[in-house]
């Protein structure tokens, strides 16, 4: 039969800093990450937590403190590859801070889990949903329970209290543009996942901008899907584009499964990657660089993004800040993208 734990002799904060030969509070600077301290002292702390097996009290520390340690990922779409990226991301790094995430697939009546969350005591919230989904309101609801909210640009209102967070989108592509007027292409499309009344997405609109300052063209060819970004919709709409624009000679997808989806296509029919053909995708999934050929994108790098998201709601929830943030992103150049063809298809 298992032996019972006594809480009685539960080793404490005192014990380590004894064995240490450091204060009490050096301990919790250590393990809260909350003073930097010399490498020897952090050193000494952590040999004495490892050899005591000590394990701290987070009950008396979210009481101690007015803080639980605790944070939560609200999604609509958590099947996307690229949100699990995410929340692979912020994960790790909440560890390393002693942070827990929650993690919720939000559907049907969002209120209970809005009164989850604040029953719950969180410390901060970062919503990746629009307002049809989880509206101004609830956020509302969030902010004024004293928790941080974050939120991406999936949402087009801005809220005074509530933070957001997007990647530059807008400079990604119009690097990716002029990076393949380089190579000498002058028909560029765009796939894009989401229809043309979709308002939560600036890619095409970015990639628009861009076509008309190289090139003059204030009406590029954009090929629209219906709100889905998975490879079966890339390779669907390739297919169109195509059928329609024979004279395009590179594209640029929503994000990495639609340019994989879109590459299929393009064999399917006949045509070579990059010889016929450019591809470039966004987002920098692990499987872009394993494809065939490997996929030129523009990389905002899921893992990385939710360790920044982490950063930056620790900063608010431990210091009180309140921002909007831009996170910058960068073309990575693979076998997808090469000269554009001199001869028709």
């Amino acid at each position: 039969m298992p032996k019972r734990t006594d809480r009685t002799n539960r080793v404490k904060r005192e014990d380590v800093a004894k064995l240490a030969g450091v204060s009490p509070a050096t301990v919790s600077y250590v393990l809260n990450h909350t003073k930097k301290l010399s490498p020897e002292v952090e050193n000494r702390v952590r040999e004495a937590v490892k050899q005591l097996n000590y394990k701290p009290d987070r009950i008396a520390q979210t009481l101690a403190g007015n803080r639980t340690n605790t944070i939560a990922f609200l999604t609509s779409d958590i099947t996307n590859t690229y949100q699990l990226d995410v929340i692979k991301g912020l994960q790790a790094e909440a560890l390393k801070y002693n942070y827990i995430i929650y993690i919720f697939d939000i559907f049907g009546d969002v209120g209970n889990y809005i009164e989850h969350l604040i029953s719950r005591r969180v410390d901060g919230v970062f919503i990746s949903a629009t307002t049809d989904i989880l509206s101004d309101e609830l956020l509302c609801v969030l902010r004024d329970a004293n928790i941080k909210v974050l939120s991406d640009m999936s949402r087009n209102t801005f809220l005074e209290g509530v933070s957001y967070v997007v990647a530059d989108r807008v400079s990604g592509i119009d690097g990716a543009v002029e990076y393949l007027k380089g190579l000498g292409h002058r028909k560029i499309g765009f796939l894009s996942g989401f229809d043309e009344n979709w308002v939560y997405d600036d890619r095409v609109s970015a990639f628009k901008l861009a076509m008309k300052k190289y090139f003059g063209d204030g009406d590029p060819v954009v090929v629209y899907g219906n709100r889905a970004t998975t490879t079966k919709v890339g390779k669907a709409l390739m297919r169109e584009m195509i059928a329609k624009h024979p004279e395009v000679t590179a594209v640029l997808t929503t994000n990495d499964m639609m340019a994989i989806g879109a590459i299929e296509a393009a064999h399917d029919a006949g045509l070579s990657v990059p010889q016929d053909v450019s591809v470039i995708g966004f987002d920098n999934l692990d499987r872009s660089a394993t494809c065939e050929p490997p996929l030129t994108t523009i990389d905002q790098n899921g893992k990385r993004f939710g360790k920044k998201l982490f950063g930056i709601l620790k900063d608010e929830i431990e210091n009180g800040a309140v921002g909007n943030y831009i996170l910058p992103v960068k073309l990575i150049v693979r076998e997808s993208t090469g000269q554009a063809r001199t001869r028709h298809v």
